[in-house]
């Protein structure tokens, strides 16, 4: 019977060996990098715009050269899905419009361009895909599917876009709604209160920004990784070198310059005036006090609260903000792309990070 017990022991042995880095793994979670995406990714968010422009200008019969330059007040439909609008409307006012061309706004699966400054009137219901050859401003209220514009678009109070947006400069009244995408190719400024699900731009301003960080200094090219247990605390340096995987929650005081990248298990908090030249990454929440700047992604898996005056990347090297809800305080700049899954909210004063 010793024989055919040991002969069982060795193979259960042996079967188990491949499984014995995976258990140790799993008991002692070691990591193996801080961020696993560069510094710089971003998203191109705006594939549909960029789609739907050139479905545009490729069109035989668009040439806004020669359009712009017909003497007509007229809306000219072309097939059934397709209007050019001709008409300035005197002073900027949408109630100039014809009342043929406010109810072809209304029609579904449309194309609506503009030759010249387009107007919708507050409180419109617009269902078509609108193009502007120039400056697009809707009214306060007002309800569009999605639109695209060569020039500056200016969203009222309290308007929503249910799809996209995109021009290459937005200015975002208070209390509106982005329920799809927005994106800019080279501003987008948000008023207090606005929402938004995604955006993308070069430099995206929210409410007032007077005194916002500056950008955080570029990380060295050589960093030591550092392991730290549960309830580690900082260290009294100002000045931090190398990358940082806490298998807990993390606090970086007041004041310190972090020159890598760091990774938390839980919530990971930056008080005031803290700057991290890379990334930061959280299994949990990730706070932002006011004054703070990250050079790198700020990724996680939970929600974000980012104060006053921060600012995430620099207009060279524009970087990515994933989360799943996320507050920012006015003040702030972010120069990249922002994703998250169930919104984000510009707030007129810094959250209470207790709550």
């Amino acid at each position: 019977m010793l024989f055919p017990a040991l002969l069982l022991f060795s193979v259960i042995s042996i079967l188990f060996v491949p499984f014995i880095p995976a258990v140790a793994e799993w008991l002692r979670p070691t990591d193996v990098a801080p961020l696993p995406v560069r510094r710089n990714e971003v998203n191109n968010l705006r594939y549909f715009a960029d789609s739907f422009r050139q479905r545009i200008l490729n069109m035989p019969d668009v040439d806004f050269t020669k359009l712009r330059l017909l003497q007509t007040d007229r809306t000219v439909s072309i097939g059934d899905n397709l209007n050019i609008v001709h008409q300035q409307v005197g002073g900027g006012n949408a109630v100039d419009y014809h009342p043929a061309t406010l109810n072809i706004l209304q029609k579904t699966n449309g194309i609506v361009i503009f030759v010249h400054d387009a107007v919708l009137p507050p409180g419109s219901q617009t269902q078509a895909d609108l193009f502007a050859a120039s400056n697009l401003t809707v009214g306060e209220g007002a309800s569009l599917r999605a639109c695209s514009a060569q020039g500056v678009i200016t969203l009222g109070a309290e308007t929503v876009v249910h799809r996209w947006i995109d021009a290459p400069c937005i200015h975002v009244g208070s209390n509106a709604s982005i329920d799809g995408r927005i994106t800019a190719l080279t501003e987008i400024n948000f008023s207090t209160n606005s929402r938004f699900v995604r955006a993308g731009a070069p430099d995206m301003r929210f409410g007032t920004s007077v005194s916002t960080a500056e950008a955080a200094p570029p990380a060295r090219s050589f960093r030591v990784r550092h392991v730290l247990d549960d309830g580690a605390q900082q260290s009294p340096q100002a000045i931090q070198n190398g990358d940082f995987v806490v298998r807990g929650p993390y606090l970086i005081r007041s004041g310190t310059t972090v020159f890598g990248n760091i990774k938390t298990y839980g919530d990971l908090q930056l008080e005031q005036g803290t700057a991290i030249a890379g990334s930061i990454v959280s299994n949990n929440n990730i706070v932002l006090a006011r004054g703070c700047s990250v050079l790198g992604p700020v990724i996680s898996q939970n929600d974000i609260v980012i104060g006053p005056d921060c600012r995430i990347g620099t207009p060279d090297a524009p970087t990515t903000m994933i989360c799943r809800k996320l507050s920012i305080a006015a003040g702030c700049i972010v120069h990249g792309v922002i994703t998250t899954q169930d919104g984000a909210t510009v707030i007129p004063t810094e959250t209470n990070h207790a709550t």
